[in-house]
């Protein structure tokens, strides 16, 4: 298997958000941050269109061999006619436009923003057909299949029937505390693929006796620690059921076998990051984007003299005849084993410096918290300032220069005592995020010392809470216990305490 890098007489100068390979041709569309959109016919390594845009390009896709639409970062969404390289504004969201998703099936277009709206149109029209809500968190990646749409927002996945986006009709967390970073769809709808930011990797099944399982992408270094390495895309062969591919921040490119838990070959490790993978129609081609990612906000990368700025730092690569590589593999590797394998590419030494661990399913242990970049909380996620577990009101994100080292400011609110905190952080590097918790309990009985007796799941009761300190709140809880109602309280823990924080029910007895 031999890679090549595709050409460009006009290099592109920013990060590059996504690549796809058209739906029957082997046109390669891709986004930038430099606010074009590019058409490039991989057959004869020719680029067939540039189109320049108004904003930053955030995510592209393909309606049909001719036509495209993109998400920006100026709330609009654009449809691009690539036959005759003009652009017009199909339609917008409150905020900044982060996916795009097309569903031959029910010719629909789904859009998500920062606004945490997905909104469906059809492309006749520019009025949206239905628009969702989504209440905790912006959608960080979408895929279709079929009639299916797959949002990841947060640490949960939830699928929506295209043909009525009113309810979910599957919802799961599958990294508690984690972050979905990307989620594919099986081929055939069998189910889904999701990376998370700290390099693990969940394969769920829909209706199948298949049981799904979640594994770390990322080998174990020499002091058995998993390193938190993001898995920035994800893509599924259309040709070999069930092989896929990953790429994540590190610059590393893996093939795994879905089916039968194995991994099939990793790629020479890209010197930047992974940002986009796509598959041909035929699965005979894989394209590799790596550059930049704006996700993390690291710029201070040593660039060679003799090498331009984004000319060195953005790159695409082509990788033929990946289906005799499969063929040909040896499948010996479980993904519970412990072991080395020889890889055909691989780059050995790096192989030989780290063990390369899997596990059956992701555990986050006894830890009160977990690290994450700076450069991806965002508001309203939870932070740890001065010790103390907050959530997000606030954050900016300033830099010292083009290529200087960006710094976020975050401000949070302590969610115990409601104390206003403040930190400034590197976004690059990793910060300390709580595992917050949420659980309900029917309030009992109230103690004269101010103690609350509740009751647990399993029909024991909970003994060591007092009454909450908001005086609201307070209130609330003693009228209505005063008056003979039934009281669901929501209790919060993080970092080792626990505090009654909302009355989510009350009802007559």
């Amino acid at each position: 298997m031999k890679g090549t890098c595709l050409k460009f007489e006009k290099p592109i100068r920013d990060a590059i958000s996504r690549i796809r390979f058209a739906p029957e041709s082997n046109n390669l569309l891709i986004s930038s941050w430099d606010s074009s959109l590019r058409l490039y016919d991989v057959d004869s390594f020719m680029l067939r269109v540039e189109v320049p845009s108004e904003a930053a390009l955030l995510d592209c896709c393909f309606q049909n061999e001719s036509v495209a639409f993109t998400a920006c970062s100026d709330c609009c969404i654009r449809r691009y006619d690539l036959d005759s390289g003009t652009h017009d504004t199909f339609g917008n969201h409150d905020d900044l436009v982060s996916c795009v998703e097309y569903s031959a099936e029910t010719r629909q277009l789904i859009t998500a923003g920062w606004d945490r709206k997905i909104k469906s149109w059809d492309t006749r029209s520019t009025n949206p057909l239905e628009c969702l809500k989504t209440p905790f968190a912006e959608v960080e990646s979408m895929s279709v299949s079929g009639c299916n749409l797959m949002v990841a927002v947060g640490s949960s996945v939830n699928i929506y029937d295209l043909r009525n986006l009113t309810k979910t009709v599957y919802a799961k967390e599958l990294f508690p505390g984690f972050q979905i970073r990307c989620v594919r769809t099986i081929l055939n709808s069998e189910g889904f693929v999701a990376g998370s930011i700290d390099g693990r990797i969940a394969v769920e099944y829909l209706n199948s006796c298949n049981t799904g399982y979640v594994f770390w992408c990322h080998p174990k270094s020499k002091d058995g620690r998993h390193n938190v390495v993001p898995v920035n895309d994800i893509a599924f062969n259309p040709f070999i059921s069930g092989a896929f591919v990953t790429g994540n921040h590190k610059g590393y490119v893996t093939t795994w076998d879905a089916h039968s838990k194995r991994r099939l070959l990793e790629l020479p490790r890209y010197s930047n990051s992974v940002t986009s993978l796509s598959y041909n129609h035929g699965g005979q081609l894989l394209v590799v984007a790596s550059s930049y990612a704006y996700r993390e906000g690291n710029e201070t990368l040593k660039i060679p003299l003799k090498y331009s700025y984004m000319t060195w730092m953005t790159g695409i690569h082509i990788y033929q005849s990946l289906n005799s590589c499969y063929t040909s593999l040896s499948l010996s590797l479980s993904l519970f084993e412990r072991t080395s394998l020889s890889l055909p590419l691989s780059r050995q030494a790096g192989m030989s410096d780290e063990e390369h661990h899997f596990e059956s399913k992701a555990d986050a242990g006894a830890s009160k918290t977990y690290p994450q970049q700076a450069g991806t909380i965002r508001k309203n996620g939870y932070i740890v300032i001065k010790n103390r577990p907050c959530k997000v009101v606030e954050v900016s994100t300033s830099k010292t220069g083009k290529h200087g080292h960006a710094k976020c400011h975050f401000v949070g609110i302590d969610i115990f005592n409601g104390k206003k905190l403040e930190d400034i952080v590197p976004s690059s590097h990793n910060c300390d995020v709580p595992h917050v918790n949420r659980v309900d309990y029917q309030l009992i009985d109230i103690s004269e010392d101010g103690f609350v007796s509740l009751l647990t799941e399993n029909g024991n009761t909970k003994d060591d809470l007092r009454l909450p300190t908001d005086d609201n709140l307070l209130t609330q809880i003693k009228d209505g216990f005063a008056e003979g109602k039934d009281l669901v309280v929501s209790v919060m823990s993080a970092m080792g305490e626990e505090q009654i924080n909302a009355l989510k029910d009350i009802g007559p007895k």
